[in-house]
């Protein structure tokens, strides 16, 4: 899953400390965090199912009815007209033209994101482009987001996001920058009153869903605007707008009610190595950044 280290391994490596962890301020030891010139192009391109191509899917979960996304690569309308490519470097992003991006050039990694608002509030992903690959072959189906928690010590539990987590919430209280701007309130930490309350360190993970997060805070008209203006190094800053993870289909010829809620939304993230900086963006970088090595990507 791009370079994302397994939870043993992630463990080990983090308790060996990184470069920018060595800091010291007046207060102690300053946090990493991600270097200035680190980073990455990251394509989002809007993705809604084609009913013609595979009927309308529904799952049961205790007797209730949902909505679920296609299995099959062949079944989805993908909006490349309404795609939008930004470089994101240290932190900050920076819309560019579509142009700038060599489509020979092989993407870093990609996340297949869909929203099931209302149905049960979960997001569903996989880590590829569902156009790719069928995902009822390579994935078993599509997953909801979970969790693997890494500890760190005194500074808290990291909470690692991506789609075979052994854990199904936030490892510690999400940050209210973040919580449920980033994330449904359905993943946030569910408190044990009779364990003290953990401290979380932040968020990591798959780093094409951790880019991913952020486009289903708002609208989609809105989703340069967010990108540019809230995303910071190490930190979302949190925005006043509604949350973008339903949307209201147009009725149409293939329209049918199935008697599930459809306000569902759907992306394809691609991330891919910046070929402007060959030195600050390299596969080795980027597998560091979603593995918490320069701090977590959302912090506390």
């Amino acid at each position: 899953m791009h370079g994302l280290k397994r939870k043993e391994d992630l463990t080990t490596m983090l308790s060996r400390g990184s470069p920018s962890s060595k800091t010291v301020t007046a207060s102690g030891f300053s946090p990493p965090r991600i270097p200035s010139h680190v980073s990455c192009l990251v394509l989002y391109e809007p993705l809604e199912p084609n009913y013609k191509k595979q009927p309308i899917r529904v799952g049961t979960d205790g007797g209730n009815r949902f909505w679920a996304p296609p299995n099959r690569k062949n079944a989805y309308l993908r909006h490349r007209d309404r795609a939008r490519l930004f470089r994101w470097q240290g932190g900050r992003m920076t819309q560019i033209t579509t142009e700038s991006l060599d489509k020979e050039h092989p993407p870093y990694g990609a996340a297949t994101i869909f929203t099931q608002w209302r149905d049960t509030n979960h997001l569903l992903a996989v880590t590829f482009d569902a156009e790719e690959k069928n995902v009822a072959e390579e994935n078993g189906g599509w997953k909801v987001l979970s969790f693997d928690h890494i500890p760190l010590g005194p500074q808290g539990t990291y909470s690692s996001v991506g789609v075979a987590g052994d854990q199904q919430q936030l490892a510690a209280p999400g940050s209210r920058a973040w919580t449920p701007q980033l994330l449904p309130t359905i993943y946030d930490y569910d408190p044990n009153p009779n364990l003290p309350q953990p401290v979380s360190a932040g968020l990591i993970g798959d780093l094409p869903l951790l880019f991913a997060l952020p486009a289903f805070s708002a609208e989609p008209h809105q989703l340069s605007y967010v990108l540019t203006n809230f995303m910071q190094p190490n930190e979302w800053h949190r925005h006043g707008l509604p949350h973008g993870r339903k949307w209201h289909w147009r009725p149409s010829s293939d329209h049918v009610d199935i008697g599930v809620d459809q306000s569902h939304r759907g992306m394809v993230v691609t991330v891919f190595l910046d070929p402007s900086n060959k030195n600050g963006s390299t596969k080795g970088l980027l597998d560091q950044v979603q593995n918490g090595y320069f701090g977590p990507f959302y912090g506390p």
